[in-house]
């Protein structure tokens, strides 16, 4: 369950995209909704990607 975690960063990008009012807050509610999912397949992704193996973050990201 998302907890407020990325609320602020998901507000930020609904403003930067021309939301307000009403809209804003619909949108915002979508968001938040579909977050814990996203989180769950991007850890799934990471873990099948990487065999469960354990890597530095110079490893995963470069020197960059």
């Amino acid at each position: 369950m998302v907890t407020g975690e990325f609320d602020v960063e998901i507000l930020e990008d609904l403003i930067n995209q021309g939301y307000e009012g009403q809209e804003l807050l619909d949108q915002f509610k979508r968001v938040r909704s579909v977050v814990p999912a996203a989180l769950e397949q991007m850890f799934a992704d990471i873990i099948e990607k990487y065999d469960g193996k354990f890597y530095t973050m110079e490893e995963v990201f470069g020197d960059e």
